[in-house]
């Protein structure tokens, strides 16, 4: 028994207890060793054999219908939709201004007022303006038409030469007239000349003079000389009678007349046609009046909307202040912006991946400051620019639905775009699915075997994949790592 012992010592250790020991003992214990190692080695063989042998434990799941929808997550900063930036419509002073940048103002609160004394002044210089445009038109339109009735559709070139044919017309009638009364008073002279010539006694010196007669017998009778003189004076004053009554003379008086009232009103139209308006003048005229008309109107309906005070049209947020309160402000002077808070968005910048799952109409999942808002992608631009980094990148907007007095204009938001979403198909876990050069796969049993199962997969998300070809509802795959595992492989259900 001891021996025994000590032998299983030496196996052990591999050294031998008794130095003493005879060779033909050592042979017989190396033998043993040598034994027992080749059963060692069997057993191994044996054992690898069979566990090669044997079927391979995998986990299963049946495949099964559900949904898969895509969201995309892009940050972005909230802007106002609405700006409006107010300015000055009319120069006046502004009596009141409260507001500060940055300060919240509700719709139809006051912004601004004018001093509205300066605004009723400004407005009576302007309905004076209007009515004295209208009062000028008014009186050279009468002008005009007197003008025009006077002319009876002479032209002024028609009237001129007229004038001048009455002109010479006149001035031929006077020298007749002028002839006939020099002659005629050329007799008159000639008789005057004669009864001075007779004498108290009857005697006509020029007579006995012109004809050298100084014969006594040639000489006229007392009583004869008287006669002389008589029918001398009687021609006298038939000769005056004819100067101031001669019928012809008071024709050509009548005709001269007449042309002279010719004349006159020939005058009249002549005037007429000179401040007569032409066509031009006219068009030119209305211009003016109606631009008058235009200003002033422009300018008193400025001034009534002025009045009472200019008002917020929206809801929002003082980003900008221009004036100060007590400054003269010209017309389209900037006075202040307001960005509204009832109508904003979320700007975003969409990169080269997302590009084509981000589609105008998508939903959005808003969150700003905590708070979640509802969204609605609104527009994405046609061309793309370089951010920040260098990457090109597309502008895209996000309409915020349901804004409230806890947003703040310029901060960031996150937003969970829903692009695409598939209900009622066969939905396979991601880590599920293998890929390699050959395309998408997952594993099957058939057999007792590894199969590998082609598949094309729709919509996917981090987690799950829309599998449109290759399985049906209630197959099983199999549930382990695609990478460790090879078809063909004997397996069996570990579940």
């Amino acid at each position: 028994m001891e021996l025994f012992k000590k032998k299983k010592q030496e196996l052990a250790t591999g050294e031998e207890t008794d130095s003493y020991t005879p060779k033909k003992k050592k042979g017989y214990i190396k033998f043993i060793i040598l034994g027992v190692i080749v059963l060692a080695i069997g057993g191994y063989v044996y054992s690898t054999i069979k566990a090669k042998n044997a079927p391979m434990p995998v986990t299963t799941q049946a495949v099964g219908k559900g949904s898969v929808e895509v969201i995309v997550s892009i940050s972005g900063n909230v802007a106002s939709d609405e700006t409006k930036t107010y300015y000055a419509g009319i120069q006046a002073p502004i009596e009141k201004l409260e507001l500060s940048q940055g300060d919240r103002v509700e719709k139809g609160e006051l912004l601004y007022q004018y001093d509205e004394t300066e605004l009723e002044k400004m407005k009576k210089q302007a309905e004076l303006s209007l009515q004295q445009a209208n009062g000028n038109y008014s009186g050279s339109i009468e002008k005009n038409n007197k003008a025009t009735d006077v002319l009876e559709g002479r032209s002024i070139h028609d009237i001129n030469n007229r004038l001048d044919a009455i002109t010479a017309e006149i001035d031929a009638l006077n020298d007749k007239i002028n002839e006939k009364t020099s002659r005629m008073n050329q007799t008159l002279t000639d008789l005057q000349k004669v009864s001075a010539d007779v004498n108290e006694n009857g005697y006509m010196d020029s007579y006995d003079a012109a004809h050298k007669n100084d014969a006594p017998e040639e000489r006229t009778t007392e009583e004869g000389g008287r006669q002389m003189a008589l029918e001398i004076q009687d021609a006298i004053a038939d000769v005056q009678y004819a100067i101031s009554n001669d019928e012809e003379i008071k024709e050509w008086n009548r005709q001269i007349t007449a042309l002279n009232e010719e004349k006159q009103d020939l005058g009249e139209q002549s005037s007429a046609e000179m401040s007569a308006l032409t066509s031009g003048e006219k068009s030119a005229l209305l211009a003016q009046k109606e631009l008058t008309e235009l200003e002033s109107n422009d300018t008193i309906q400025d001034i009534d909307e002025a009045m009472g005070g200019v008002k917020a049209d929206f809801a929002g947020v003082v980003t900008e202040l221009a004036a100060d309160k007590g400054a003269t402000v010209a017309p389209g002077t900037k006075i202040m912006t307001i960005q509204s808070t009832d109508d904003v968005r979320v700007d975003i910048q969409i990169s080269k991946s997302d590009l084509g799952k981000v589609k105008v109409g998508q939903l959005v999942d808003v969150t700003i400051s905590g708070n979640t808002y509802e969204g609605e992608v609104t527009h994405i631009s046609g061309t793309a620019v370089n951010n920040s980094s260098g990457v090109p990148v597309v502008d895209a907007k996000i309409k915020i639905k349901n804004p409230d007095s806890g947003i703040i204009l310029g901060v960031e938001a996150g937003n969970k775009i829903h692009t695409d979403k598939a209900e009622g198909v066969i939905v396979v876990p991601y880590e599920y699915i293998g890929t390699d050069s050959e395309g998408d796969y997952v594993f099957v049993i058939e057999n007792g075997l590894l199969v590998r199962r082609p598949v094309t997969i729709g919509l996917s998300t981090s987690t799950d994949a829309e599998i449109t070809e290759g399985l049906k509802d209630g197959e099983v795959i199999v549930t382990n790592d695609p990478a460790t595992l090879t078809e063909g492989t004997k397996v069996i259900e570990a579940n």
